[in-house]
């Protein structure tokens, strides 16, 4: 079962799960009545490729700690967050634990360390000999059984800029990203990127969406569809990548039972530029929920 964009619809549910709201309004100091000012979430997803085919089980918590609410839209404006995850695959588990700052409501930053184990299968982890190999799904089938256990370190800074015009909710989204390798190396297939990267080398990605409210409830039921571009670079392989197609996120009520915010959101897209994948089509899914311990 090939997973190398498994990990990659982690970027998607980043990317569309966080609230949305105008870019700028009046703030509050108080917090209104009936919110709190700390929050505590435990949150779900399975998401899943097409291109190449997989999927990946997501959970994880966090703690809010809030400073102020957006007046217009009830939902926080400025707040610090601690949170970790666990993904898991046939190929592969990822341990996270990170902080995030939201100081206005148009502004993010998230710092995170991510712990790699690899089960030596489904393509994970595999050493290539050099930035020019190809890594396409012919490739990784033909290295089945020459995979390697081990451990995979990153450290990950990702500032995002959001705004709302009209109708429309902008997002801009940065990765800087740096890893280490156990393994044969010199280059390692990275799976989340679907790229080849040293050990100790530096990746950059950037992912702009550009998102029509064609539904809202509440502020947390919303439908969201458009546009997106994504380019990713590895520093020493002097791989680029470049992605467009269009994205949807729908949460459709509230609550489901005793589950918060159940959402479905997706990503069907094009590979412009791409080394294994180039003018080939692809697909990311996925369905979840949070539940608030203390809200």
């Amino acid at each position: 079962m090939h997973s190398s964009m498994l990990a990659g619809a982690l970027l998607l549910l980043l990317a569309l799960s966080a609230p949305w709201s105008e870019a700028a309004t009046f703030l509050a100091d108080d917090v209104p009545p009936g919110k709190t000012p700390i929050e505590t979430v435990v949150h779900a997803d399975l998401v899943g490729a097409a291109n190449p085919e997989g999927f990946m089980l997501v959970v994880g918590a966090y703690r809010r700690w809030i400073s102020m609410f957006d007046k217009i839209e009830a939902i926080p404006s400025s707040y610090l967050q601690a949170g970790t995850m666990l993904g898991i695959n046939p190929a592969l588990a990822q341990a996270s634990i990170y902080g995030e700052w939201m100081p206005a409501i148009f502004a993010q930053l998230r710092l995170q360390y991510d712990l790699y184990g690899f089960f030596a299968s489904s393509g994970a982890l595999l050493s290539f000999p050099s930035a020019r190999s190809r890594f396409g799904n012919d490739e990784i089938d033909v290295l089945k059984g020459q995979e390697e256990s081990g451990l995979g370190h990153r450290l990950l800074l990702q500032p995002t800029l959001r705004g709302k015009v009209g109708p429309l909710y902008l997002r801009n989204q940065t990765d800087l990203a740096y890893y280490r390798f156990d393994g044969r190396g010199p280059f390692f297939f990275e799976r989340e990127y679907d790229t080849l990267l040293k050990d100790g080398d530096f990746l950059v990605a950037n992912r702009s969406h550009v998102l029509f409210e064609a539904w809202k409830g509440t502020a947390n039921e919303i439908l969201l569809a458009g546009p997106f571009y994504e380019v990713t670079h590895a520093v020493d392989a002097t791989l680029t990548r470049q992605r467009v197609g269009a994205a949807l996120y729908w949460v459709p009520k509230e609550r489901l039972w005793s589950l918060s915010r159940p959402r479905f959101y997706a990503e069907i897209g094009y590979n412009v530029q791409d080394r294994n994948r180039g003018h080939e089509a692809f697909g990311v899914f996925g369905v979840g929920f949070d539940y608030d311990l203390f809200k």
